[in-house]
């Protein structure tokens, strides 16, 4: 019997684009940034991989404010200028209860590590290093032994460029193919013309045969660069209108 089959887990929409989404890779959690197209204010949202809702349409009170990192019970915020993709503004709110930590506008985030966020002063010359607690907000300009980068094994398909297998070749697929190995199995993504649209496809085989085969997305007006993402069997798909996200298990 087979033991590799394509099986939806969830899917998520959201009122607005999706314009960004970081991962917490230790706790199974996504961060969704989506924006209002008519004032850009951006709203977030945390959903475990499971589909659980965590956080659900936390607006912010200004436009230049977008997620950085998530980690733990803790969604991270960093401030962007009108001129420049860095100006100081760091922001931390507590997701289960949904109150802020704390917000410096006198910080620029140099790195999140666990627990901890590295920052610098927009005022002090550069050289400096703050070291912000992440839990409560305390800053320290002490130097570290040692910073830890959280966990992070997200990985990507890969446009395959070598010899394609006949039961592969087969599907007659448009552009590009996408393969990316996981456990005994391989993974392909691929588009078919349906049409004056296309669809996308997942594949999984053997080195042999083909064990299972699913159109994800349908009705696409062109072709996507990159398909998916992927955390420990867990394969996220965006939509065309950027407003979904699709979760299948491997």
């Amino acid at each position: 019997m087979n033991k590799y089959t394509i099986n939806k887990a969830f899917e998520k929409h959201f009122p607005f684009p999706i314009w960004k989404i970081e991962v917490d890779c230790s706790n199974n959690c996504l961060a969704i940034e989506y924006r209002n197209p008519t004032d850009t204010l951006p709203s977030f949202a945390v959903v475990t991989f499971e589909g659980d809702t965590l956080l659900e349409n936390y607006t912010a009170l200004e436009k230049e404010w977008t997620i950085a990192s998530i980690q733990d019970d803790y969604l991270i915020f960093k401030r962007f200028g009108a001129s420049s993709p860095i100006q100081a503004g760091i922001q931390v709110l507590h997701i289960p209860s949904q109150s802020i930590i704390f917000c410096y506008q006198e910080y620029v985030i140099k790195g999140v590590y666990e627990g901890i966020i590295k920052a610098a002063h927009r005022s002090i010359p550069s050289g400096i290093d703050y070291y912000i607690d992440l839990k409560t907000g305390i800053v320290d300009s002490g130097a570290r032994s040692s910073l830890h980068l959280p966990h992070n094994n997200i990985t990507y398909p890969i446009s395959y460029q070598g010899y394609v297998p006949d039961f592969i070749e087969s599907f007659s697929f448009e552009d590009q193919i996408w393969l990316q190995p996981y456990k005994e199995i391989f993974i392909w993504s691929y588009h078919k013309k349906n049409n004056n649209s296309f669809d996308l496809y997942l594949s999984l085989s053997t080195k042999n045969e083909i064990l299972d085969n699913k159109i994800i997305l349908t009705g696409l007006d062109r072709l996507i660069p990159q398909p998916y993402f992927q955390v420990k069997g867990h394969i996220f798909f965006l939509s065309n209108t950027k407003q979904e996200i699709a979760t299948y298990l491997v």
